[in-house]
């Protein structure tokens, strides 16, 4: 495992000669922000009144003829998060406008990854029709294959994705795409354009779930689509928020990302993702309780068979060659639904790009995630000969492939990223946004910090270095003790500026018996709130501890 350096984006300290506002200053510096738009950061625009970009008006036109005429359109999504919200979000708008319309979102066990003809096939001899209009949304951008077998006649196309394109656009009848926003932020946008009141709760959702950057028009739906859910969320969020006892006022980027997004996903990773789509859709409360016990119970399941299967990984990872700047691991083992899980925690704790394939029948499916000096997709590309399927991002992808091509794939790819790495240093850096006195980590310094909420991609929540720190207390807490808990004085300040302060380290509970009363260490921590009978006090939340 790559132990972590940190790097300071700040050579000032934040001590007691620094306001509440030179705080927000020297973070929004660090961010690269000009001073002209700070304020457009602190409180950004409803994107409902930015321009309008993104060829909106060719798909909305055809979209409210269609309408007009009586077709009948099909909405393809797609099985995570940001394919069930952009999904719902048009499947809403059109369902308002009295529009004949179906929601699909596909099973990737049936259906694999992308768009998939003969799923549409299916799905118009199911249902005995012909659709005359299909909408894609968080898929078709790379489909121009899968779109050439639907005679254009029948069915016209609209594409609305955001994965990165193929050298020229699918010849659909339009296409609306950007790859700096979500599939359910292109949605949003496209909704609102049809009904001028489109679910913000299911954007932020999806932009949130779908880990993009939350700057400019990202962060604007994100902060005004957070409002909407602590406010109004439609009725299958509202019991989702309700079943996971999240507090409604206080909804924050962290339960979207971690706590409300697994649920919507582990239906899709295990089973038909179908109830997802409907708990979204859902027109009331009671409708919608009915489907949140089972989002529930599969992430349950989800979470312990990722637990088996990332153990079995590491073994496996483990006797591969240590020169090697790639994670390969493959096997009849691993289920297709979680491989993306599996991949991501391998990248997480070695800083090296990971590999996870299903093997199952003669093609397999494999999920890739990477490190910012590999564009994963890319270099897949360099042998896309190799794959019955490719689609993807700079550091997440996702592939079909034929089982006897796996040890090929698993050769030239390693042999070519360890001649791309050679020399580079991955040893994870920690961006550190300046050093803090401890007494700086007061209530009124937080809750200026808050102001740059919410905190994600593109805006990490800010990390503060404290230098000579004294332990007070120790204790490993939690069920099982995972988490360390320790209170800190800071012997170079005197009371009564200094105070003693919290700290709680979630998932180093193992470092409690190193660590001794009196021992002096300088660490990295964010700074929370932590409130107890009515008191509110400053909390650092540790990010690494440095001895």
């Amino acid at each position: 495992m790559a132990l972590p350096t940190y790097r300071l984006l700040s050579s000032q300290t934040v001590d007691s000669a620094f306001s509440p506002d030179d705080i927000i200053r020297l973070l929004l510096g660090n961010r690269r922000l000009p001073q002209s738009k700070h304020q457009q950061f602190l409180s950004p625009p409803h994107p409902a009144s930015l321009p309008r970009r993104f060829r909106l008006n060719r798909a909305a036109s055809l979209i409210r003829r269609s309408i007009i005429e009586g077709k009948k359109i099909l909405i393809y999504g797609d099985y995570d998060v940001d394919g069930l919200a952009s999904t719902a979000l048009l499947w809403t708008a059109l369902n308002h406008l009295r529009a004949d319309v179906t929601p699909f979102v596909p099973d990737r066990h049936l259906d694999g990854y992308g768009f998939n003809s003969a799923s549409f096939f299916r799905l118009q001899k199911e249902k005995g029709v012909n659709f005359d209009l299909l909408i894609t949304v968080d898929n078709g951008i790379v489909a121009a294959r899968e779109f050439a077998k639907i005679n254009p006649e029948l069915t016209k196309i609209i594409v609305v994705d955001h994965h990165l394109p193929p050298a020229s656009l699918p010849p659909v009848a339009a296409v609306v795409h950007s790859a700096s926003l979500s599939a359910s932020g292109l949605a949003w946008f496209l909704a609102n354009r049809l009904t001028g009141n489109a679910d913000l709760g299911l954007a932020a959702l999806g932009t949130v779930a779908d880990s993009l950057p939350l700057l400019g028009l990202n962060r604007s739906l994100v902060v005004h689509g957070l409002n909407s859910l602590r406010v109004d969320p439609n009725p299958g969020l509202k019991q989702l928020i309700a079943s996971c006892r999240l507090k409604p006022d206080s909804l924050s980027t962290h339960d979207l990302g971690f706590i409300i997004g697994p649920r919507l996903n582990a239906v899709g990773r295990l089973s038909n993702p179908t109830d997802a789509l409907r708990l979204l859709c859902a027109p009331s409360a009671s409708l919608a309780s009915r489907y949140v016990p089972a989002l529930n119970d599969y992430n349950q399941n989800r979470q312990q068979l990722q637990s088996e299967m990332l153990n079995h990984a590491e073994k496996l990872y483990l006797r591969q060659p240590a020169k090697d700047r790639l994670i390969f691991v493959s096997g009849p083992e691993y289920h297709q639904g979680v491989i993306g899980l599996i991949a991501g925690r391998l990248t997480e704790k070695y800083h090296l790009p990971s590999i996870a394939i299903s093997q199952n029948g003669d093609i397999s499916k494999g999920s890739c995630r990477s490190i910012p000096p590999v564009n994963i997709i890319e270099e897949l590309r360099r042998f896309e000969n190799l794959f019955t399927d490719l689609g993807g991002h700079a550091l997440a992808a996702g592939f079909s492939i034929k089982n006897q091509n796996i040890p090929v794939l698993q050769k030239r790819l390693t042999s070519h990223l360890n001649r791309l790495l050679k020399g580079v240093d991955l040893k994870p850096v920690i961006e550190v946004d300046a050093q803090m006195k401890l007494s700086s980590a007061t209530v009124k310094n937080i809750k200026a910090i808050s102001q740059l909420e919410p905190f994600g991609l593109g805006n990490p929540r800010p990390l503060f270095l404290f230098k000579g720190l004294q332990i007070t207390a120790k204790k490993a807490v939690g069920s099982t003790g995972d988490h360390l808990k320790l209170k800190f004085d800071d012997p170079s300040t005197p009371r009564p500026e200094n105070v003693i302060t919290d700290a709680i380290a979630f998932k180093m509970g193992d470092r409690e018996a190193n660590l001794k009363i009196g021992q002096t260490l300088d660490l990295i921590a964010s700074l929370d709130l932590n409130t107890w009978n009515n008191y509110t006090s400053p909390q650092l939340v540790v990010k690494e501890i440095l001895l």
